[in-house]
């Protein structure tokens, strides 16, 4: 019994310094940006920036826990990229300190201590536990939700019920895509009252009834915005429709890829047959050993996908990484299947995925490509370079944002999206409360005899080298230089 604890910390340790590897030196990237920016204005004014509305939808498509709460965090441990990300690793380890708890009390000490050990080393659960976003944050209030639902279910305690109601809530104000853990739960006790039709089983259904409804409640403020955000989506959103890739990318996130990165090449093969090395393993176990935990796991881990799937053929909302918690339990799932397996057989089919994610973090902690790059050597450049009559405009949001966070201080502008298009995303409302306005190249240049322009090279690739942006300069201008960081271009003109 003493094992016990001290493995339980080791894991937490390991998952501690996997999260805290490169948390510094890793380049911000637009997102991280906007929400350092973001949550450093007033309440009232992130409120302003997402609620106001622009052609009949929201001007911003998340809720604002996180933006709240990041505010706090920044008043308190400042906004470099160490300790803004700090708070997604606080989250994230604690994330697999529930996760132990919940798989304990399924399934065990074994295979929770395997649990709690796949989801510290998953990259999909490191990479979102290291980025400053509310992601982390929905993952471990997601599983805290769960952990109460099954400690309400076994003890019928009035404070578990009231526990999971408080958590789901969070959950829920965590990000729009929470919901989808709930209907499937939801299903799921429906299901077993229409099958069993017992006292027991009508009497779970519902006390869940009613601990919806007390989690609807608590979000009712904000659920009444979520159909202008999803109208936000429709208006201009870079979210498409999904289809059969979509689902396959996300098993293969939810094992080795970490999203918002180019993948390998050479990891690409690897990273696919470990993939469908851990569903084989997952399937088969669920199939030979017919554990009700687990199978019960395993619905709340697929049917998120499949009930996200099914909106998005109505309206696009697929997101991987909304789906993080199904991303979770679908780790859960994978260290219970080991910890079922025979010790040689654990070896067999342990090693080779164990080896499989160190190539997956070992890609991750040194990517600095599109969309992210050198900033901070950007603007280490421009302010060298660059004089008071010049102009340096940012070819659109996702290069201008981490550079202005790097370097408050130099003068830079960027571009606006074409209107109504995947990339325009920044409404008016969300500028007014950044203080941040898009402008145009006209008004921009206007009197300056030196232009610098910063632009990612798959911006150029997209459009075959011939980007309106450039084409507009090379009319006016001569363009004498070009400088690469990283992914990232800056062409003079003069």
């Amino acid at each position: 019994m003493k094992r016990v604890p001290w493995l339980l910390l080791g894991i937490l340790a390991l998952a501690t310094v996997l999260r805290l590897i490169a948390l510094s030196s890793r380049s911000l990237w637009y997102d991280e940006a906007f929400a350092i920016l973001y949550a450093e204005k007033s309440l009232a004014a992130i409120l302003s920036g997402t609620l106001s509305q622009v052609g009949g939808a929201a001007a911003d498509v998340h809720p604002v826990a996180y933006y709240f709460t990041l505010h706090a965090w920044m008043g308190m441990f400042g906004e470099t990229p160490a300790a803004v990300r700090l708070l997604s690793v606080c989250y994230g380890v604690a994330t697999v300190a529930v996760v132990y708890i919940l798989a304990r009390e399924l399934f065990g000490v074994g295979p929770a201590r395997w649990s709690a050990l796949v989801v510290a080393i998953a990259p999909f659960q490191i990479a979102y536990s290291q980025e400053t976003r509310m992601y982390a944050m929905l993952g471990f209030w997601s599983m805290a939700a769960l952990a109460t639902y099954v400690w309400a279910k076994r003890s019928d305690a009035p404070a578990a019920w009231a526990a999971f109601v408080v958590c789901g809530a969070l959950t829920l104000y965590s990000h729009n895509l929470g919901f989808a853990l709930f209907a499937a739960l939801g299903l799921w006790v429906a299901a077993r009252w229409a099958l069993r039709r017992d006292r027991e089983a009508g009497r779970l259904f519902l006390k869940t009834a009613l601990a919806g409804a007390g989690m609807a409640l608590l979000f009712a403020p904000w659920l009444a915005r979520v159909p202008s955000q999803l109208g936000k989506i429709g208006q201009a959103y870079w979210v498409e429709r999904p289809g059969a890739i979509e689902l396959a990318q996300t098993l293969l996130a939810f094992g080795f890829d970490f999203e918002n990165a180019r993948m390998p090449g050479w990891l690409l093969p690897l990273a696919l047959f470990g993939a469908m090395l851990a569903l084989a393993l997952i399937v088969w176990r669920l199939a030979r050993r017919r554990d009700a935990a687990a199978g019960w796991l395993a619905l709340l881990a697929f049917l998120p996908i499949l009930l996200v799937f099914s909106i998005s053929q109505w309206r696009p909302v697929y997101v991987i990484r909304g789906l993080l918690p199904a991303g979770i339990l679908y780790a859960v799932l994978v260290g219970w299947a080991l910890a079922d397996l025979p010790r040689p057989a654990r070896w067999v089919f342990g090693l080779p995925l164990a080896g499989i994610v160190a190539a997956a973090l070992f890609a991750y902690y040194g990517y600095d490509g599109f969309p992210r790059g050198p900033y901070a050597a950007l603007d280490a450049t421009l302010r060298e370079a660059a004089g008071p009559a010049d102009v340096i405009a940012h070819s659109n949001k996702l290069t201008f944002f981490p550079a202005h966070v790097y370097d408050r201080g130099l003068p830079q502008v960027f571009l606006g999206d074409p209107a109504g298009s995947g990339s325009d995303t920044l409404a008016r409302p969300t500028q007014e409360a950044l203080g941040l306005f898009a402008t145009e190249l006209e008004p921009a240049t206007a009197g300056k005899s030196r232009v610098w322009l910063v632009i990612f090279q798959q911006a150029l690739d997209e459009m075959g080298g011939t980007h309106p942006h450039v084409e507009w300069l090379k009319a006016r201008y001569r363009r004498v230089d070009t400088q690469s960081f990283g992914d990232m271009r800056l062409l003079r003109f003069e």
